[in-house]
C-alpha cells in the first residue's frame, strides 16, 4: 500500500496541511527543521508525490507538451535543446509525444494524449495537422505554436520558423556568387516548406537570367537515403552545384559521389540546408544555410509562457556557414 501525506503526518506528529506545504515546497510557510522531519519521514515511508494530482489541486500547470513528427533529419534535436533549457529556466516540465513520420493515426494518438493531460502549452515540431486535429488542440484553449513549419505566411496558425523563401534565395545566390550557373535543387518535398524553398531558388535563377533544365529539381523526403538515391539521377545532367534540402540529403550526395568517383567540390559543389552537426562530420564538411533551431525552441516557450511575443508569425534569421563543399569557379 502506497504511503500518503496522512502517514507522514502521523509519523512526524505534524498536521497534514504542514506536510503538504513542505512537499509542495511552498517556501516561507515552514521551518527548515520541520521540512527535514517531513522529508526524512517521506523517504523512510517510500512516499512518492503525485505530480499530476498536485498540479490539478493547486491549479498550477507546469507541463509543456511537445509533439514531434519524426522526419528523417536531425534538426529537431536542437529545437528540443532550446525548449528544454527555457522550460528549466521557467521551472516547467517537458513531456514529448511521438507522432510518427507523417502518420495521421499516430498524430491523432499523440494529440489526444497531449490534450488529456492539463498542460501550460502545446508545441508542434515539424508537425503537419489537418483541420480536425487543429480543432482538437484549439478546443483545449491552451496556447500552442508550430515550430520550424508553417502552412503559409498569412495562416492563422501561430508559428516560429525560418523563412523558406529566404533560404532558397540565399543558397542559390551563394552558388551564383561563386561562378556556378548549372545549379540544381534536390530533396525538397511538395509541402509549403519545399514549395517556398523552390520559389526562392527559381527567383534567383530568373534574376540571373538562367534557365532551369529538366531534372535539375528533384523531389524527396529530406533523408540520407534520399540523397544517396538522387545522386544517380543528377550525375549526368551537367550540374556544377546542387542545393541539398537538408544536411542528411547533402551527406547522402557526398557518399554516392565518392562511390562514383566524383570529387566534391572539385567536380560537384554541394550546399545543404539546416547547418546541424552533420555538416561537420562529412568529408568534405558541408557548407550550409544554417537555421537557428535552438532559438526556435527557446523562443517558442518564452513567448507562450511570458506573453512576450511580438507576433504569432515569427521568422528566425538564417545565415550561410562556409565550410569546404562549394568550389569557387573561375
Amino acid at each position: 500500500m502506497k504511503a500518503t501525506i496522512k502517514d507522514i503526518a502521523k509519523m512526524t506528529g505534524l498536521s497534514t496541511a504542514t506536510v503538504s506545504r513542505v512537499l509542495a515546497n511552498k517556501e516561507g510557510t515552514f521551518k527548515q527543521s520541520t521540512a527535514q522531519r517531513v522529508r526524512d519521514a517521506a523517504n523512510k515511508l517510500g512516499y512518492q508525490r503525485n505530480v499530476a494530482a498536485a498540479e490539478l489541486a493547486a491549479n498550477a500547470v507546469s507541463t509543456i507538451a511537445v509533439i514531434i513528427n519524426n522526419t528523417e533529419t536531425n534538426f529537431w534535436l536542437r529545437v528540443l535543446d532550446g525548449i528544454q533549457d527555457e522550460a528549466n529556466r521557467q521551472h516547467r516540465q517537458v513531456m514529448i509525444f511521438y507522432a510518427g513520420n507523417n502518420n495521421e493515426q499516430m498524430l491523432d494518438q499523440a494529440i489526444n494524449a497531449a490534450v488529456e493531460r492539463k498542460t501550460a502549452a502545446i508545441l508542434l515540431v515539424a508537425t503537419k495537422v489537418n483541420d480536425r486535429q487543429l480543432a482538437t488542440i484549439e478546443n483545449t484553449r491552451v496556447p500552442y505554436r508550430f515550430i520550424s513549419i508553417y502552412e503559409n505566411r498569412e495562416s492563422a496558425r501561430p508559428f516560429i520558423s525560418s523563412d523558406n523563401v529566404k533560404i532558397g534565395q540565399l543558397a542559390t545566390q551563394y552558388c551564383l556568387d561563386r561562378g556556378h550557373r548549372q545549379i540544381g535543387m534536390v530533396g525538397i518535398d511538395k509541402s509549403s516548406t519545399g514549395r517556398e524553398r523552390l520559389l526562392g531558388y527559381q527567383e534567383m535563377m530568373t534574376k540571373a537570367r538562367l534557365s532551369i533544365a529538366p531534372g535539375w529539381v528533384q523531389y524527396g523526403d529530406y533523408s540520407l537515403q534520399n540523397g544517396k538515391d538522387i545522386f544517380a539521377r543528377i550525375a549526368d545532367l551537367g550540374l556544377t552545384a546542387v542545393i541539398a534540402s537538408s544536411d542528411m540529403v547533402g551527406a547522402g550526395l557526398i557518399i554516392s559521389a565518392k562511390q562514383a568517383g566524383v570529387k566534391v567540390p572539385d567536380e560537384l559543389s554541394i550546399i545543404s540546408i539546416d547547418g546541424t552537426m552533420i555538416c561537420d562530420v562529412t568529408t568534405p564538411q558541408l557548407t550550409s544555410v544554417t537555421q537557428d533551431f535552438y532559438r526556435m525552441g527557446m523562443q517558442s516557450v518564452k513567448d507562450l509562457l511570458d506573453n512576450t511575443k511580438n507576433s504569432d508569425h515569427q521568422f528566425v534569421p538564417v545565415q550561410i556557414t562556409e565550410r569546404a563543399s562549394v568550389q569557387k569557379l573561375n
